[in-house]
């Protein structure tokens, strides 16, 4: 069954097509299709367990997909282009792919709202939504909002269709639906170990580095490079840089270093 979900991991599988796929013959037996469903079920749900599957929605399961094999840090999935448009999760930092575009979205539990940072790897450039998002339904597409669009997020730059995304917002749970894109659009996210390496990491490099410069893209990008020289753990700069931002957001990181 995971080999199965394996071959193609971007794809969500309810129990019933798994069955239909493992025991074709059981689906011309009623009784038979439903024994297959149940135990298929059962199954999807111990690969869960075992943290090699995901359950992305009611019934809606997929493999766990990381393009790191040895550092399982942080897990991908994509959405639009292969029939699979919705996927669900929880966590309080992740990064949302649309076309050149790269979407961080850091929670600040204590003011519970989204911080949006937007990265543009055409240009080089980064920058942040004027205003921070509080739990609710967001559209996000390249057209101009509409009036009354209250809750439309416009973003510009290639490739990007002019209605992307819908994105639920509640508490650390997120959900995504790609609206059938032709480039489709890709979520990534820290997984629990690799939040709690990446804060470590932030939490050691705010205390080695002036107040003045904890903002400083460079000296963080050259923290997370001597780390990697010094111990060859690999991090990615731009997860290392939300997670700070997220320390530096609720004052977490001012409060561990005293």
């Amino acid at each position: 069954m995971l080999k199965f979900l394996q071959a193609e991991p971007h794809r969500t599988y309810t129990a019933e097509e798994v069955a239909r796929s493992l025991t074709p013959q059981a689906a011309k037996d009623p009784q038979k299709k439903s024994q297959a469903i149940e135990e298929m079920t059962t199954g999807l749900r111990k690969l869960v367990e075992a943290g090699h599957a995901v359950e992305i929605g009611a019934g809606s399961f997929k493999a766990r997909l990381f393009f790191d094999k040895e550092e399982k840090n942080i897990e991908h999935a994509f959405l639009g282009g292969m029939g699979n448009t919705l996927y669900g999760f929880r966590s309080p930092i992740f990064r949302l792919n649309i076309g050149v575009l790269s979407l961080f979205f850091v929670r600040d539990n204590l003011a519970a709202v989204w911080m949006v940072t937007i990265r543009d790897t055409t240009i080089g450039r980064d920058f942040s939504l004027t205003r921070r998002l509080r739990d609710g339904v967001y559209m996000i597409g390249s057209r101009p909002p509409e009036a009354g669009e209250v809750n439309y997020l416009q973003v510009e730059g290639r490739y990007i269709d002019k209605k992307q995304v819908t994105i639920t917002l509640s508490g650390d749970e997120v959900g995504v639906e790609d609206h059938n894109t032709l480039n489709g659009s890709r979520i990534d996210l820290l997984t629990r170990d690799g939040l709690t390496r990446y804060e470590q990491l932030a939490e050691a490099f705010l205390r080695s580095t002036d107040p003045g410069e904890h903002k400083n893209i460079v000296k963080r990008g050259r923290f997370v490079l001597e780390k990697f020289l010094h111990s060859h753990q690999n991090f990615e700069t731009s997860f290392f840089s939300a997670v700070v931002d997220s320390l530096l957001l609720t004052g977490a990181g001012s409060a561990r270093r005293t």
